[in-house]
């Protein structure tokens, strides 16, 4: 784990963070991020973060308790537990970090999905680094499955390969969940649509692959791409 941790001068306009019910909320958001592991994490337990957050200030474990759940309800934190243990996650950690590409897997788990409500923000999927191997591997060519070890890991390569920036494992799961009604070439040709784009970019364009009944690979014959003009891209059928 890291010693050091940027912090971002955009910090100070922010809604989130200047929204909070409580300077106090705001000082111990800031202080928590030096001492996440290397994918925003740490314990959740309101006696510890106050032990190793802000052990000198005059603050009750209440108190401490109090700001960590205003800190989730803001969306800047996600407060999980697993078992009888508690953890932090923050939300958007790898934005402004540096030699995150060192890591290798965190020593506390990640939030299950039904703990991550968050308040409404772009397709509600909180920003954090995904422990998958990010290594690009053979075979995203032809039926595509081949040296991969799951359909997930796939995605995830062709994600990487082709630059879409990704919400973290929960945007990820996501995309994939389009399996059940599409079939993976066709999650390969919406991310390959949306090169440098965002995972978020692709699920409209899978959205759109639904609606039209364009959901095997076969159909996807019968599509091409024409811009649209405004920042998009449209689809129309081959005459």
């Amino acid at each position: 784990m890291a010693e050091k941790r940027m912090i971002s001068k955009s910090i100070s306009i922010s809604e989130k963070v200047n929204m909070l019910p409580d300077v106090f909320d705001m000082l111990l958001f800031t202080w928590i991020i030096p001492h996440t592991d290397d994918f925003g994490r740490l314990t959740g337990s309101p006696a510890k973060v106050k032990a190793l957050v802000v052990p000198m200030l005059d603050k009750s474990m209440k108190d401490v308790e109090r700001s960590i759940k205003s800190l989730h309800d803001a969306g800047l934190i996600i407060w999980y537990q697993i078992n009888t243990d508690k953890y932090i996650q923050v939300i958007n950690f790898d934005n402004h970090q540096q030699g995150l590409h060192k890591r290798t897997k965190s020593k506390f788990p990640e939030p299950p999905i039904e703990n991550t409500s968050i308040p409404e923000d772009s397709r509600n999927f909180p920003e954090f680094p995904p422990e998958l191997n990010r290594t690009e591997q053979k075979g995203t060519e032809g039926k595509g499955t081949e040296g991969y070890v799951s359909d997930a890991q796939q995605i995830l390569n062709w994600i990487n390969k082709y630059e879409l920036s990704c919400k973290g494992t929960f945007q990820l799961d996501e995309i994939t969940s389009y399996l059940k009604v599409v079939e993976i070439e066709v999650i390969e040709a919406a991310i390959k649509q949306s090169e440098k784009k965002s995972v978020s970019y692709a699920m409209s364009i899978l959205d759109r692959f639904k609606r039209e009944g364009k959901t095997t690979k076969e159909s996807l014959n019968t599509l091409k791409v024409v811009p649209s003009g405004q920042g998009r891209l449209d689809f129309v059928d081959n005459l």
